[in-house]
């Protein structure tokens, strides 16, 4: 089998030939230390480990972007306007590349005559959302080995980049028919730029980036996702599926366990990618929903820096149950931070190797 029909395989509960080797993206600032300590090649060719998949290239947020304006800079942080048009503080900006620690300042949304300056940069017509040879790319895509996946920036997210966070969470209770307003606006346009293109395009998989959750919830109640999302999710979801699409997840950190139910309610398969560090066990999820719920992730980031013992400890009591009840294929639950050493990272790949093939 291939990586795409070994994922279709996984997914559906069918048969693969092994649950696919795949890995979340390594950052700069780790692959610093990793090359310190002897890499040479990426990790995914010391690994021989599966592609993650083949990204659909369809621009789906703000164009044309924000131009980038440094307006203070010094050695240990630097006061900027994003791509986002937001005004930021990233602090210690070359040191962990990939992990920037940053304080937000302003944003480019605070009412609805900001909204509507910002639909301006979501036109779905605009030219540059398509790569010009987006017909030479449909035809590789099709033929690619590879899971092929698309990724739509959705609801809190996109308005989270528009307002901030805590301008997002109080504009439900201060502005609820704005709020209302700009996620109508978001899903009828990711619809409408979609449907310039992927008609005879194969998306296996769909990610909607929302990143709704702390550490031990959700960043909004089950109520106000019913009543401000929940439509949203549905209309889309009710679309992809039109259009073939066969597996869609939710790609939110943090413990976002009181929405499960709503999410799969709403037309989602599962989510991605079960951070540990917030309390989320996919070993528990995986009791709880059966094979109602897809899940990739899992493996705990923390416990790479740690012994092997520990290491093994944390596969052993995951990987091998939930990929004997299908539908999960793991990794870690987030991005590896660079203090992880790349003997444990290999150690950590090899064991999961091993369980998948049967060697364990």
């Amino acid at each position: 089998m291939n990586a795409r029909q070994r994922f279709i395989e996984t997914m559906k509960y069918g048969n693969p030939d092994r649950i696919p080797l795949v890995e979340w993206h390594i950052r700069e600032s780790t692959l610093r230390e990793w090359h310190r300590q002897g890499l040479t090649v990426t990790p995914e060719e010391y690994l021989s480990l599966d592609p993650y998949s083949v990204p659909v290239p369809i621009d789906l947020g703000h164009c044309p972007k924000f131009e980038p304006v440094i307006l203070e800079e010094y050695e240990d942080y630097k006061i900027w306007i994003d791509e986002e048009g937001a005004t930021r503080k990233d602090f210690e900006v070359d040191k962990t590349p990939g992990f920037v620690t940053r304080k937000w300042i302003k944003f480019p949304v605070e009412n609805r005559e900001d909204f509507e300056r910002m639909k301006r940069r979501y036109d779905p017509s605009t030219d540059e959302r398509y790569p010009g040879n987006w017909g030479e790319m449909v035809g590789t895509m099709n033929r690619a080995t590879a899971p092929v996946s698309l990724t739509i920036p959705f609801l809190f997210w996109t308005t989270r980049q528009w307002m901030g966070f805590e301008n997002t969470c109080l504009c439900f209770y201060d502005d609820p028919d704005l709020m209302m307003d700009m996620m109508n606006y978001i899903t009828d346009f990711i619809i409408e730029v979609l449907k310039r293109g992927i008609d005879s395009l194969k998306i296996n998989l769909v990610l909607l980036n929302e990143d709704m959750a702390y550490k031990t919830a959700p960043m909004i109640s089950p109520e106000m996702f019913r009543k401000f999302m929940f439509p949203s999710y549905r209309k889309l979801a009710d679309y992809l599926r039109s259009c073939g699409v066969k597996f869609i997840l939710v790609d939110s950190d943090g413990n976002p366990e009181p929405l499960i139910p709503l999410w799969l309610e709403a037309g989602m398969d599962g989510f991605s990618p079960v951070e540990v560090a917030a309390g989320v066990d996919p070993v528990k999820l995986k009791k709880e929903y059966g094979r109602d719920l897809l899940m990739m992730g899992g493996i705990d980031k923390r416990i790479l820096a740690r012994s092997k013992d520990e290491i093994y400890e944390e596969v052993m009591r995951k990987v091998p149950y939930l990929i004997e009840q299908g539908g999960y294929i793991p990794h870690t639950d987030h991005a590896v931070p660079p203090d992880v050493p790349l003997s444990n990272f290999v150690y950590y790949r090899e064991l999961v190797r091993k369980v998948v093939q049967g060697e364990i």
